[in-house]
């Protein structure tokens, strides 16, 4: 068995902490040979608070780019060309006068910000401090290859701002999704969060028949409907909700934590060691 689990809104509390009783729940799971695999938005920068309360594997940009956490290397990666990044961009900021953007490039390690974004966004959005992002033009945002692309509007709602980029969007080359900040979160086409999890699965010997899965935002959807056991937490969004084939007590309640504890009392027997 293997457990993928987004982590804002999901896995965390709603203070962004590990609770002692998830912690004990994901120590417990590793201890028998499953792998809690966190599946996030995040880079890894912002699991730096996190990592002693998590295993060994995880899965960063929306599935984009796999880490070894503890020797703090990259497993696979699933990036976009620059190429590809500009022309999404290029079309919707003429699609969507005043949208701005951000690509999460060099494995995470670098963010560039177009001048205007780091405006319009808060430490939480990124963990990182705006006042600290670079102010570069368009042309260079999208110079070289990106995990993502996020894109932002003054005025305009990630909703009314996705409504404009799917209809600008090659769907062959880009997929739009949001992870709950005040954000569009673009990827190469096909790169979504279950493409990450079967990809490091297969790397186990797994299948996706031992994969177990909890989110609770848009960009759940795709793990959520892909895995055949998933839980969306009760404070999931609706479309969480209906992708997930069960719902789990809210993250405020540790759901993932009591679902996780009755699957080891259920499944006793030990997995045997996650290396790829």
């Amino acid at each position: 068995m293997l457990i993928a689990t987004d982590l804002d809104g999901t896995l965390l509390s709603p203070d962004g902490s590990i609770s002692p009783r998830t912690r004990s729940a994901v120590a417990a799971a590793e201890k028998a040979g499953v792998p809690v695999v966190p599946v996030t938005a995040r880079q890894l920068y912002g699991l730096t608070d996190l990592r002693d309360g998590l295993g060994r594997w995880a899965l960063c940009s929306n599935g984009a780019i796999c880490w070894d956490l503890h020797a703090g290397t990259v497993l696979f990666s699933l990036p976009m060309t620059g190429e590809v990044a500009r022309r999404f961009a290029t079309r919707l900021a003429a699609a969507a006068p005043g949208t701005v953007f951000a690509a999460i490039q060099d494995d995470g390690n670098f963010f560039a910000s177009q001048a205007g974004y780091p405006e319009l966004c808060t430490f939480s959005d990124h963990h990182r401090d705006p006042a600290g992002m670079p102010r570069m033009s368009l042309a260079e945002v999208t110079a070289t290859d990106c995990l993502k692309l996020v894109a932002r509007h003054p005025s305009l709602s990630v909703a009314q701002l996705g409504a404009v980029a799917a209809s600008v969007a090659d769907p062959h080359q880009v997929h739009i999704t949001s992870s709950g900040a005040g954000m569009l979160e673009v990827s190469a086409a096909g790169v979504t969060k279950d493409t990450g999890v079967s990809m490091l699965a297969e790397r186990f010997g797994m299948t996706r028949s031992d994969v177990v899965a909890f989110g609770d935002g848009d960009n759940d959807v795709e793990l959520l409907s892909w895995a055949p056991r998933s839980w969306a937490v009760a404070n999931a969004v609706p479309a969480a909700l209906a992708a997930a084939d069960r719902v789990a007590p809210s993250n405020a309640e540790d759901g993932v934590a009591q679902v996780i504890e009755s699957l080891l009392a259920r499944e006793p027997g030990r997995v045997g060691e996650a290396r790829p």
